[in-house]
């Protein structure tokens, strides 16, 4: 059962280890003049965020599994509608690409993160996995998809963590990395910004695409 676990959760924990704007955050942060304590309490927000939204989704789904007569009926329901919304999502970033030679558009947010405080980014990370739609429905979808495997408590716990450490290696690798090497880093994690920052809604799009049409076979 911990093999179906993973299955379920590593579409949309990929997902969310390679969606660009939470790693741009973190790059902001790192370039910033608070670099290693601020970074540290983004990781943190970002950790629990995503791991109490999963966590949602799994008992809300275990629990309705248990308590339902037609299990597969509710399975099949939920996968789908999330599936499809993920799809819808995806597409909506495709339409919002940069066009050929254009410069991708930026949130306002990456302006203030140069000098947020320590408790203001953990918040924002926070924020910005559990509040954020599009992560939240993917770690919302993860959650789910595990959840209707009515697995043991036991389980259910291995693989909260095991989404954890895969969703979230994309803000917690690169921190530890910088408080390792310092700024020696920063000439990557600068170029790293502006790719990510310029194909962000492609990125989406197709992570949306791919883990929508995933979702969606598991209901058959």
């Amino acid at each position: 059962m911990v093999g179906s676990a993973f299955s379920a959760i590593l579409s949309p924990a990929v997902g969310i280890l390679i969606s660009p704007f939470p790693i741009v955050g973190l790059i902001l942060i790192l370039l910033s003049n608070k670099a290693r304590i601020n970074s540290i309490f983004y990781t943190v927000g970002w950790i629990v965020g995503n791991i109490a939204i999963f966590f949602i989704g799994l008992f809300l789904m275990s629990s309705a599994v248990s308590s339902s007569g037609d299990q597969s009926t509710l399975v099949k329901v939920v996968l789908i509608v999330l599936g499809a919304l993920l799809i819808l999502l995806g597409a909506h970033d495709f339409t919002k690409r940069p066009k050929n030679g254009e410069k991708a558009a930026t949130p306002k947010w990456f302006e203030k993160m140069s000098n947020i405080k320590p408790g203001g980014a953990m918040i924002f990370a926070f924020v910005l996995s559990a509040v954020n739609p599009k992560n939240m429905l993917l770690s919302l979808t993860a959650g789910v998809s595990v959840g209707a495997l009515n697995l043991s408590g036991g389980q259910e716990t291995t693989a909260t963590i095991i989404f954890g450490i895969i969703a979230c290696c994309s803000i917690y690798v690169p921190t530890i990395a910088f408080l390792l090497a310092g700024s020696k880093l920063n000439n990557v994690l600068d170029s790293t910004r502006k790719w990510l920052i310029q194909n962000n809604s492609v990125i989406m799009a197709v992570l949306f695409l791919f883990i929508g049409l995933s979702v969606i076979s598991k209901a058959f």
